[in-house]
């Protein structure tokens, strides 16, 4: 019987001691492969975070607030307003991806009836509207208070186009391609109604529902109709500006910037702020990290313990197999010494100690392959489920798609990471095996056989 026959058929005939050297080197490698899972993963999540749409800046005018002789709250309309030039500059002050004005107004159609608010007439049934570059990064839509339901957002190309509230869809029976005419309105308070402050018409325009979204929580406040958010809606640039209701390259509302990387956030900001094309005693900038700096410490924090249980689970799990493989090979001296005593040479022998360990550890690290992926999923989910940031890109910025992480691909190691950690365990256990067989194969049979006695 040569050293390969004789291998398998201790597998086959010692099942206990066969099944333990299994499950010993099945549970290191899946315990292994699921660290280095997870440290993988905290690296990758914190690099998209950094390198999408990881931070933004807002510049708008300050509003003036007093009181009226009724003691009622006034906001004077404001007329400070930020030029193309000066958003050109700002683009110039660092890694800006982009930059989204907005213009708001009001319009009235004879075809649309708008949900009604507080005190409606026919007279203010009209909506707000919020003219854009990009609608994907209105703020309703960055914080997931609204999600696009059918068609597409609004990006810098578009022109003449729409995004109308599901319920108001509904309501006048519009979907998406359906063409409206617009005119301008301006909502006004006179005697306790509101009413129409334009109550002639000159300006009209022509645009297309281009999509519709729909609300994710429900508006209960007492508004004018005008106020009421399902009333709210989102247009290409031109719109207002066909209504001459705003003018090419001057914004009078907020101008939002969104940068690469949100480590770089307060620089960028301090030079922003350093331009003196822009009157900053009328005008205020804010900053918004999109929670980066929250989520940036859990993942810093995660992968740090990750690399301390990873060096103790390598160091123990080595130590462990060794020792293992040592008291088995010291339980077969006996065995070793009948067949030097019947002529089989020490290189057979060790051959074959050395054949029944790896097939068992070749089979225990193919199927600790298929138990990882259900191992990292898990934590994947556990871990990094309330960490997900709303990835946003091109796509989601034309087609609206939510680019939600697939955990599962940041746990996911490639093949060439996942052979190297087999490799390094079948190196340890092919290591221990051979110097607990040398420490045997050193002695003589007589001594073998005498140690056994």
């Amino acid at each position: 019987m040569n050293f390969t026959q004789r291998a398998f058929a201790y597998i086959s005939r010692k099942k206990g001691k066969t099944v333990s050297l299994f499950l010993v080197v099945f549970v290191v490698a899946v315990f292994l492969i699921s660290c280095f899972g997870v440290l993988k993963a905290s690296e990758r999540l914190s690099r998209d975070i950094r390198t999408s749409l990881g931070a933004a800046f807002y510049i708008r005018a300050n509003t003036e607030v007093s009181m009226n002789e009724k003691g009622e709250t006034e906001v004077k309309e404001n007329h400070v307003h930020i030029t193309q030039k000066e958003i050109d500059e700002i683009m110039q002050t660092g890694e800006i991806k982009y930059y989204n004005p907005i213009n708001y107004g009001f319009v009235k159609s004879d075809t649309i009836q708008f949900v009604q608010g507080d005190k409606h007439t026919a007279e203010n049934n009209m909506g707000k509207v919020a003219a854009l570059r990009f609608s994907a990064l209105a703020p309703n839509f960055t914080d997931e208070t609204a999600v696009l339901v059918e068609g597409k957002h609004i990006t810098e190309t578009d022109n003449g186009k729409i995004l109308i509230s599901e319920q108001l869809a509904n309501a006048n029976h519009l979907s998406v391609g359906d063409t409206l005419t617009l005119t301008h309105a301006k909502l006004g308070e006179a005697d306790g109604a509101y009413i129409d402050e334009i109550p002639v018409k000159t300006a009209y325009t022509q645009v297309e529902v281009l999509g519709i979204y729909r609300l994710s929580i429900e508006d209960t406040s007492i508004k004018p109709t005008a106020g009421v958010a399902d009333n709210e809606i989102y247009a290409s640039l031109d719109v207002l500006n066909e209504l001459n209701e705003s003018e090419a390259g001057i914004y009078t509302g907020e101008v939002d910037f969104y940068i690469t990387d949100p480590a770089k956030l307060e620089s960028i900001t301090r030079n922003v702020q350093l331009l003196q094309s822009i009157d900053w005693t009328t005008h205020f900038i804010r900053t918004n990290d999109f929670q980066y700096s929250k989520i940036a410490d859990q993942l810093s924090s995660l992968g740090d313990l990750v690399k301390i249980l990873l060096v103790l689970v390598s160091v123990v799990s080595t130590a462990f197999l060794t020792l293992l493989l040592t008291m088995r090979m010291r339980g077969r001296m006996q065995e070793a010494g009948i067949l030097l005593a019947a002529g089989i040479s020490k290189g057979q022998i060790m051959a074959g100690f050395l054949l029944e360990v790896l097939s068992v550890t070749i089979m225990a690290l193919i199927l600790s392959y298929i138990a990882s992926l259900c191992v990292t999923g898990f934590l994947g989910h556990s871990l990094f489920g309330e960490m997900q940031p709303n990835l946003l890109n091109e796509e989601t910025i034309t087609a609206g798609i939510q680019n939600n992480l697939e955990i599962e691909n940041y746990l996911k190691l490639s093949a060439v990471e996942t052979l190297l950690i087999y490799f390094c365990q079948f190196i340890v256990i092919a290591a221990s095996t051979l110097v607990s067989s040398i420490m045997i194969m050193r002695l003589k049979p007589k001594e073998i056989l005498s140690k056994m006695s």
